[in-house]
């Protein structure tokens, strides 16, 4: 199979849910082709406001998600329509700017006489598929693929995520939520010998094997006896470094305007092209700035991203450009 890197939006990365080794392949499988047939295809699909049908050659699909077991596919399929997607971002429920919603993986599959399998994208999750925004996780599909435990999968999804901040701490609550988990694997021990431990060892041994492009570490932090959250640290042959300023520029840009939702808000536009004349002013800032974003995303709360680096962009960027 030859190796494509996979994009979707961090949303599907730490969004709640559980799917089987089979059910991922397979949801892996599907992403490709939508990257394929819609993505990089000019003469395919372009509407977002309609379901995707998803064409898929069924021998190509059963060869390389699990070989001579038509039946364990299919299974797979019909597991995708039932099994949800669900997606919260956050706010209070009785907040005007509360979104939530649910939707199947697909809407339905069909494996038809010509040899070919379709599945229908519901037009609900496809924008998380296709519709890139500044904040998605890249992935190789191969590694993905090749992965043999459901959690190394996820566990891997959120590497590639975190690659270029280095790492990430996340409490086992969230952890838990996210793999939709929360009454299994009720000893932490237990949790960390069939998830963590079972992660770490695969990724790493396909890492010294050259398969991989990342792997990660991880500590513990405890209240009292009990451990409560974790530290990853993520070693890759990739990182911030071998960014370009014009590749810095841009990410943090991006990276601020879906921090601070300029689409919805003109002042916090103003705010961040402020920013940005201040940075290009003093481009040796440039770097310490996209620092300042990847540490609060890894070290303060989601909910007060906007407010703690607003604080940190007026203090250390823009109080010293008006002092001098």
């Amino acid at each position: 199979m030859k190796d494509v890197l996979i994009r979707q939006d961090n949303r599907i990365t730490m969004a709640r849910y559980e799917l089987s080794l089979i059910e991922k392949r397979v949801m892996y499988f599907v992403l490709r082709e939508i990257r394929n047939q819609f993505v990089l295809n000019e003469s395919g699909q372009r509407d977002l406001f309609n379901d995707l049908i998803v064409k898929m050659n069924a021998k190509q699909l059963v060869k390389e998600v699990y070989p001579d077991h038509h039946k364990h596919v299919k299974t797979a399929l019909k597991n995708l329509r039932l099994r949800s997607f669900e997606y919260d971002n956050g706010e209070p429920e009785d907040s005007d700017t509360h979104h939530w919603f649910e939707v199947g993986f697909i809407n339905w599959s069909d494996w038809n006489l010509n040899g070919n399998v379709e599945v229908q994208i519901s037009s609900k999750i496809l924008p998380f598929y296709v519709e890139l925004t500044s904040r998605y996780t890249e992935y190789s599909l191969l590694v993905a693929m090749s992965l043999k435990s459901k959690w190394s999968q996820r566990i891997y999804e959120l590497c590639a995520q975190w690659r270029s901040a280095g790492g990430f701490k996340i409490t086992i609550k969230e952890l838990r939520e996210t793999f939709k988990i929360e009454n299994e694997y009720v000893m932490y021990a237990a949790f960390k010998g069939k998830i963590l431990e079972v992660a770490q060892k695969e990724i790493k041994g396909l890492y010294d094997k050259g398969e991989c492009d990342l792997y990660f570490e991880y500590s513990e932090k405890k209240e009292g006896r009990s451990v409560v959250s974790l530290s990853f640290k993520i070693i890759s042959k990739q990182n911030e470094n071998t960014m370009s300023l014009q590749d810095i520029d841009y990410a943090i840009r991006t990276e601020l305007n879906s921090l601070f939702d300029t689409k919805s808000f003109p002042k916090n536009a103003l705010f961040v092209t402020k920013v940005m004349s201040v940075l290009r002013l003093n481009p040796e800032n440039l770097s310490k700035c996209y620092k300042k974003i990847l540490y609060v995303k890894q070290n303060i709360p989601s909910e007060e991203h906007a407010r703690y680096l607003r604080f940190v962009l007026n203090e250390e960027f823009l109080k010293k450009e008006g002092e001098e």
